[in-house]
């Protein structure tokens, strides 16, 4: 099962929704129609569905008796949808508490840029406030000029955890989806600590969907792919990962606990902007398609900064 995040013209606000193979369904209209029937209420369902949250979704207890009859499609109470991807779709989990980035994580990207695999994870950090929408514009900060893509693996927490081990890491593991960690490089590299290229506002595109764990047959038979211009900069596969999913989950769920709804942003393959030669960063009017197959595709259209107040 996918979930998605939408919002039409007719509404005042963003709404969950689910896809299956039979169809793409609300989730606020359809617990709506499962209360009516006579089901139990889950406590805090209805909150999180008002406001759109997946995150504070993934942090109740009791509602795997509804999303069962989702996955199900049961006619009872699936209430069924038809919505405009590209006019309507927002980022899957747009509040996660934490989004907690891992560079050099492919044997290419590292060796293309001239580095040796990290035998730990190099990290850093994106905020909320870089979320972006699959369809969105990503707005060139004014004081750089070298923006950069890389197509990456987003893996979302559904359970609280720490200490785990790997053999157990990936039960952890909600979904994943695809994010686009936008990368300003000049700024990146003006100190030793990557932050300040990572979390300028709608740096990490994000979706269009988030697909559950279990409907993923493998998370290593992946292939990633980046085009800017119709232009194919990168082609790789998450098999080619230094640290993989579990490893990942586990190392992290040393350092801090957990939380549903953190987002890990994995790493990405060769192929980046940066290491080609001469250098070549986004400008306004490119057009960059982030894809993972199996996961879908994001297409961000880059604009030039507008002076905010």
């Amino acid at each position: 099962m996918q979930w998605i995040r939408y919002k039409t013209s007719a509404q005042r606000r963003p709404r969950l929704a689910v896809r299956t193979e039979a169809g793409t369904y609300d989730l606020q209209a359809s617990y709506e129609r499962y209360r009516q029937a006579g089901e139990p209420a889950v406590r805090g369902l209805s909150a999180a569905l008002q406001t759109a949250s997946l995150r504070a979704l993934l942090g109740l207890s009791g509602t795997e008796s509804f999303l069962t009859s989702m996955r199900q499609n049961d006619e009872r109470y699936a209430v069924a949808l038809q919505i405009d991807d590209r006019t309507a779709l927002l980022a899957p989990l747009h509040d996660p508490g934490r989004i907690i980035g891992i560079g050099l994580n492919y044997h290419d990207h590292a060796r293309e840029i001239g580095q040796q695999a990290p035998p730990f994870p190099p990290l850093f950090a994106k905020w909320p406030n870089s979320i972006n929408g699959p369809y969105g514009f990503i707005d060139l900060p004014s004081q750089s000029e070298a923006v950069d893509y890389e197509v990456e693996l987003g893996i979302v927490i559904g359970a609280r955890t720490r200490c785990v081990a790997p053999a157990d890491a990936l039960s952890a593991i909600f979904g994943y989806t695809v994010i686009n960690d936008i990368s300003a490089r000049d700024l990146q590299f003006q100190t030793s600590q990557w932050l300040a290229g990572k979390i300028c506002d709608g740096f990490a595109p994000m979706g269009p969907s988030i697909t559950e764990r279990r409907d993923l047959p493998s998370w290593a038979e992946l292939t990633l792919k980046t085009w800017v211009n119709g232009e194919l900069r990168q082609d790789g596969r998450t098999r080619d990962m230094i640290h993989d999913p579990a490893s990942l989950v586990s190392y992290l769920s040393h350092l801090m606990t957990l939380d549903p709804g953190d987002i890990i942003a994995s790493g990405t393959p060769a192929g980046v902007g940066m290491s080609r030669k001469p250098p070549c960063y986004l400008k306004a009017g490119d057009v960059v398609r982030a894809s993972i197959a199996g996961l879908g595709i994001l297409e961000n259209r880059i604009r030039a900064s507008t002076p905010k107040e």
